[in-house]
């Protein structure tokens, strides 16, 4: 069983007995910040973020699968990452994530799922850290938008900005090929774990089937494309292990056009 987060009233009011003793207080003064930043380019208005911040729950997670079990949960909310880093991805048959992207401090983790039918999570996470979340309740958020038309426009360019991100995986997907898709993957892998170094190195975490399904492709292929890379002096493979010998193409191919 999944341990059950720990959900702090709201972040204006706070209560003592919350959370382990150890967690940093809040609200913090850069929690308006936060929220700030989370709306750019569109600048609120001081007064509506303190609003939003009123009203806000701060939910505490530990390092793991995700143990919030709807963006609906205490009530419907917009989910703000305020400290940690989260893995997001489809699940696999296995019943693991195939994290395709990271997020981190300042960034939504969800604003569709409490708008959505079924009132679930878009995307499966996994907390690579303990979490802490910012839930802004969708009420305050529309009376935000009714009091203040400059603030709607915000609200919206969120949303927009979430669209053009699927619309982009969903392009990715379909329209690259298996070197340009792998590339980009393992760009991202290595970003995740902070390897900066001149000839970055990846022990594969999964195996290579799974992989193959993150990048809706066969292992067959994936295997032909690591055979590939190889050949071309861009990565160097040891079973699981990837050493990229040569950075600046896998950049170049992850730059790639769509076909």
């Amino acid at each position: 069983m999944l341990d059950a987060p720990i959900v702090a009233e709201r972040v204006g009011r706070p209560r003592h007995g919350l959370g382990p003793a150890s967690a940093p207080p809040w609200p913090d003064p850069t929690d308006q910040a936060l929220l700030r930043q989370a709306f750019a380019p569109a600048v609120p208005s001081e007064a509506v973020l303190r609003r939003l911040l009123d009203a806000a729950r701060l939910v505490r997670c530990p390092a793991g699968p995700l143990t919030v079990a709807s963006p609906r949960r205490p009530e419907p909310s917009w989910w703000l990452v305020r400290q940690g880093r989260i893995g997001l991805g489809p699940r696999t048959a296995g019943g693991s994530v195939a994290e395709l992207r990271w997020i981190g401090t300042g960034e939504w983790l969800d604003v569709a799922g409490a708008l959505s039918g079924h009132g679930g999570w878009l995307e499966h996470a996994v907390c690579h850290t303990p979490v802490e979340l910012l839930a802004v309740p969708l009420g305050a958020l529309y009376d935000a938008c009714a009091a203040h038309p400059a603030f709607a426009q915000a609200f919206a360019g969120v949303l927009a900005q979430r669209v053009r991100s699927l619309n982009d995986t969903l392009h990715e997907l379909a329209g690259a090929d298996v070197p340009v898709r792998f590339a980009r993957w393992l760009l991202r892998q290595l970003a995740a774990h902070g390897d900066d170094s001149a000839t970055p190195r990846l022990v594969l975490g999964e195996r290579k089937q799974a992989i193959a399904r993150q990048l809706r492709t066969t292992s067959e292929t994936l295997s032909r494309t690591l055979a590939r890379l190889s050949r071309d002096g861009i990565l160097e493979v040891k079973g699981y292990a990837l050493t990229v010998r040569d950075p600046a193409a896998l950049r170049a191919l992850a730059r790639a056009p769509h076909e």
